[in-house]
């Protein structure tokens, strides 16, 4: 399961959502995610409390970390594109957040509507 910068923030905040991200964080399975995860959470931590170090270097230490290479990079272009169409506000990060998973065969944890559509979609 990868688990997407939506999913990370709840755990963080101790939400209702959280709590089901708390529940894989604290199981033993491998999880993963991204660098543009890595990145979404440290601006948004920098730009709410100050956590950003804290946060980023425990899903770091807690999760695979997928590299982003020419394939996933190809496949997030075509993933924007198409859905860029549909939804004005997709943003190339989920396209590249959809495409790390893809790349693996994976889930994604999010309870961001632009993935509610994706098979590869867990929502919260």
């Amino acid at each position: 399961m990868l688990l997407d910068s939506f999913a990370w923030m709840e755990y963080f905040m101790g939400t209702k959502q959280g709590e089901v991200v708390k529940e894989l964080v604290d199981d033993n399975v491998q999880l993963y995610t991204s660098p543009i995860v890595i990145a979404e959470i440290y601006s948004k931590s920098l730009r709410t409390d100050g956590n950003a170090k804290v946060r980023t270097d425990f899903i770091i230490e807690r999760c695979a970390l997928i590299p982003i290479d020419d394939t996933i990079a190809i496949e997030a272009a075509k993933v924007h594109a198409e859905n860029k169409k549909k939804y004005s506000d997709f943003g190339l990060a989920d396209a590249f957040i959809l495409a790390s998973a893809r790349s693996k065969e994976l889930k994604v944890l999010t309870g961001d509507s632009h993935f509610r559509d994706f098979k590869e979609t867990v929502m919260l």
